[in-house]
């Protein structure tokens, strides 16, 4: 039996997602939470359903797991609309058995036409005796309750059938399992049968009303945007993004509207490093950034359509405000 990857894992380190085919560089801050759900979810050898809010680092959970399991990414397989249940498991060329049907070259035995689908795919790396994968089944709340069910049923039997395959069975080695992480932004309600047979790991931001609810917010965003040390922004610049987001996100609250947070905060620090990463001087750059900021997070960070994004941005710290000034 493999030992479990997440148990010394310590609440507040630091891991590096270096950049890959699919995804960007980032960083991942481990909080107790995340790290005790994780433990929970492999040992019971149960998906761990992240539900949250959009933009509130879920995926990236998948990943840092990944990483920690395998050295790898995750299997991804992003939900839409249209997405079927068979979809997780195989897909049938439908257009292609078609063409080759009427050119007589058919496969009579389906092979050449069906793909395995992610599911498929994470069994059979197990199969081949690799360290079980991660499978990230991202927002399955934008599927019917047919997704979520028929995922049940696979995960409970440890195998599925191939109708196209003469039925053919694919069977998890030794009933094991890939860890399967599963968000939902909760846009839809998941069918209770599903959740209970999930581990489940809540990761809204900190909320409630008055000054300690405020600052422990921003502290919130503070410390998952510093883990991304590939950004080089300024201390009191990052102070001051993460109470604009705080503002606006009070603001479209207020008036029933989705609100921005940990993902917006990110793209601000993104776009203020990209803009001011040639300046030489640091009094220089830090000035840059605080000017970019007061430009340009109405278009990150006022998002709805009623919403004015003439509004005034926050003022910066009196230090910040007596440096010299660089206007972009």
């Amino acid at each position: 039996m493999q030992p479990n990857p997440f148990v010394d894992l310590q609440p507040g380190s630091e891991l590096a997602l270096p950049a890959s085919e699919h995804f960007a560089a980032a960083g991942h801050l481990w909080s107790q939470p995340e790290i005790d759900a994780l433990i929970l979810a492999h040992a019971a050898h149960r998906p761990l359903l992240v539900r949250g809010e959009a933009g509130s680092g879920k995926s990236q959970i998948a990943r840092a797991a990944a990483r920690v399991m395998s050295g790898e990414e995750p299997l991804v397989e992003v939900i839409h609309a249209r997405f079927e249940a068979l979809d997780l498991l195989y897909r049938l060329d439908s257009v292609a058995r078609l063409a080759d049907a009427q050119l007589q070259q058919l496969d009579r035995s389906n092979r050449k036409y069906v793909k395995p689908g992610v599911l498929w795919q994470a069994m059979g790396r197990m199969a081949e005796g690799e360290k079980p994968p991660v499978l990230l089944i991202d927002e399955i709340d934008k599927a019917d309750a047919d997704l979520p069910n028929a995922l049940l049923e696979v995960l409970g039997n440890r195998s599925f059938s191939v109708p196209p395959l003469d039925h053919l069975t694919v069977r998890s080695p030794d009933g094991g399992l890939p860890l399967i992480i599963i968000t939902t932004n909760e846009e839809r309600e998941l069918p209770a049968a599903f959740v209970r047979r999930c581990a489940v790991l809540n990761v809204n931001p900190p909320a409630g009303d008055g000054e300690s609810a405020d600052a422990a917010f921003c502290q919130w965003l503070r410390d998952r945007g510093q883990v991304h040390h590939h950004l080089k922004v300024a201390e009191e610049v990052r102070e001051l993004a993460a109470r604009q987001v705080l503002a606006d996100r009070k603001e479209a609250s207020a008036a029933g509207y989705s609100h921005v947070g940990l993902a917006e905060y990110i793209d601000l620090l993104t776009a203020l490093h990209e803009l001011t990463q040639t300046l030489p001087e640091e009094q220089e750059r830090t000035a840059a950034q605080m000017e970019w900021l007061r430009r340009l997070s109405a278009y990150a960070l006022v998002k709805n359509a009623n919403q004015q994004q003439d509004r005034q941005p926050l003022a910066a710290p009196p230090a910040a405000g007596a440096a010299e000034s660089t206007t972009p």
